[in-house]
């Protein structure tokens, strides 16, 4: 029957979307590129900044989309950081991890979680995303079981309140 088996697949097609998503990878905006110019912009606190990037990656579910940076900028060191836009919103940044100053294993534990919860409630796999996030969450929560107030983290910013 012909109907039957259309609404076979059709049914296939559903279940297999979701996964197919989370196995999807996310991709890199060209240079010079509106999104690619658009993140920088965010990135930006000083108009001379100049970029070095190890990853720069966005994924978009639906009408929003997340995406993370990491590299280096001269300035300031290096930074891991994970921005955000809904519709036609401008980017922001939202999590972060930079060069200088330390914080405790615990605080980082914390820290990185919440990125791992948020980057999947994007219906991305983390490690898709952010290059080792769940293997650096893990070490993280290693490091603060056997001693929480170590420092072991650069300078943490955004992500969950502390």
């Amino acid at each position: 029957m012909p109907g039957s088996r259309t609404l076979v697949i059709a049914t296939a097609l559903l279940f297999a979307a979701p996964l197919a998503a989370k196995e999807a990878s996310p991709r890199t905006p060209a240079v010079g590129s509106a999104e690619r110019n658009a993140i920088l912009d965010t990135l930006r606190s000083h108009p001379d900044f100049r970029f070095t990037f190890r990853h720069l990656r966005v994924w978009h579910d639906g009408d929003r989309a997340i995406a993370y940076a990491e590299g280096d900028n001269g300035a300031i060191g290096g930074f891991k950081i994970i921005l955000t836009r809904d519709g036609t919103a401008d980017w922001r940044t939202i999590w972060g991890e930079g060069d200088g100053g330390s914080d405790s294993c615990a605080a980082g534990a914390h820290h990185y979680r919440w990125a791992v919860a948020l980057i999947q409630s994007y219906n991305v796999a983390p490690d898709r995303l952010f290059p080792g996030i769940t293997k650096q969450t893990r070490e993280l929560e290693r490091m603060a079981k056997h001693d929480p107030e170590l420092q072991c983290t650069g300078d943490l910013e955004g992500g969950p309140a502390r």
